[in-house]
């Protein structure tokens, strides 16, 4: 029953996450008796009951009822003011997330390691700014006991698609968020900005930068990851690659000060470690 309610999750992603949307439709052409039926049944089997189990029913703000036990999925993406059914279909996006997780990407970006970088306590509020399909979203969200990871993307599908693997996976300590392109607004109180492979995307980087650092608290960290110049298998072309001498201008313009440099642990990328000037 459990796997059957999954791909029923999973058949209405491409609409959106509105429980009042999940309600209302057929599924694979099934009556909502039906599915209903299904419902309530799943309910009794949550609550370790082999008969009928009446539970107390609660209104959403669309009016719709629902059981405690199954609440219903807050969406960020109408809460932001997009229309999910005006994105591009998964299977255009699949592509490129496929090549963001690619396997051997592992190997040259170390993930794991990168992540130990950060020294996290566990209660932080980190940023991960330019998150593309949550590639360091979920290892650095699991590290954060008590804290909270907003992953943030300029791109709606991308952060659809880091919503969906989040509600999947039970993982409760990520929230998405949409950003302008030019002038990102971020959440308040962010203790770690990290950003990986973002940089050289930026048009204007100093006035983008520095909008984002006037967000941030006194103290708080920035991380940066960019592609090294030269002849490297990896990373974007050379004339769209920002020298370390550049990087680290660009970072001083907008309000931060270098604190620390992480020597040879990639070998395609240079890994600065910023923080707010007070």
């Amino acid at each position: 029953m459990k796997r059957l309610l999954i791909i029923i999750v999973i058949l209405f992603m491409g609409s959106g996450c509105s429980p009042k949307k999940f309600n209302e439709k057929t599924v694979e052409g099934r009556s909502e008796q039906v599915v209903q039926q299904e419902n309530d049944l799943s309910d009794s089997e949550a609550n370790g009951a082999g008969g009928d189990v009446t539970l107390p029913s609660v209104v959403d703000a669309d009016g719709v009822m629902h059981d405690p036990s199954n609440p219903p999925v807050d969406c960020p993406l109408r809460k932001q003011g997009l229309d999910p059914t005006q994105m591009k279909p998964f299977e255009q996006m699949e592509a490129y997330i496929q090549f963001l997780e690619r396997e051997d990407r592992k190997i040259w970006q170390k993930p794991e390691d990168v992540v130990e970088q950060i020294h996290l306590t566990g209660n932080e509020r980190v940023l991960d700014l330019g998150a593309g399909s949550g590639y360091f979203s979920f290892p650095i969200a699991q590290k954060l006991t008590t804290g909270r990871l907003f992953a943030a993307d300029v791109e709606p599908e991308m952060i659809r698609h880091i919503h969906h693997k989040a509600m999947l996976e039970g993982v409760q300590n990520i929230e998405v968020k949409l950003i302008d392109s030019k002038a990102p607004e971020i959440p308040e109180n962010i203790d770690i900005v990290f950003m990986c492979d973002v940089m050289h995307h930026i048009a204007n980087p100093i006035e983008w930068m520095t909008g984002i650092v006037k967000q941030l608290p006194s103290n708080a960290q920035f991380h940066i990851i960019e592609f090294k110049p030269g002849d490297i298998p990896n990373g974007p072309p050379e004339s769209a690659k920002i020298a370390p001498e550049k990087l680290l201008e660009i970072a001083r313009s907008a309000g931060l000060v270098l604190d620390r440099q992480v020597g040879d642990l990639l070998p395609y990328q240079n890994y600065y470690i910023f923080k707010k000037q007070t």
